[in-house]
């Protein structure tokens, strides 16, 4: 990553590693330090993928977030490959759209969002 401080190209290799987190000055530093490190340095973040039902057994998907620019950034297909990855390895959901899933169940639901909320 271009234009990081040897510091903070530090903590974004340890935390992309999921490695225990880093110590500077004594105080510990973690995610939200290496989300606002990225922020600053103009880096796109993987979106919050977020969930909200449907008539009846569905769940679209969305996101909210904001980029520095103004606009909302939203959903692409790659952000939904590991969730369409997940579904067929699990038989948990069938994919109806870019974004909607189509459950067997109220308890296919809950296990999904228990995974992917």
């Amino acid at each position: 990553m271009a234009g990081l401080y040897p510091y903070q190209q530090t903590l974004v290799d340890k935390i992309s590693s999921s490695e225990p987190l880093v110590y500077h000055r004594g105080k510990q530093l973690g995610k939200s330090m290496i989300d606002h490190i990225k922020q600053y340095n103009g880096m796109v973040l993987d979106p919050k993928i977020k969930w909200q039902r449907l008539p009846g057994l569905k769940l679209q998907a969305y996101a909210d977030d904001i980029s520095s620019r103004g606009f909302g950034r939203g959903l692409n297909e790659s952000d939904m490959d590991s969730v369409q990855a997940w579904t067929e390895e699990c038989h948990c959901g069938t994919r109806m759209s870019f974004n909607v899933w189509q459950f067997a169940s109220e308890k296919q639901i809950t296990m999904f969002l228990i995974r992917w909320s």
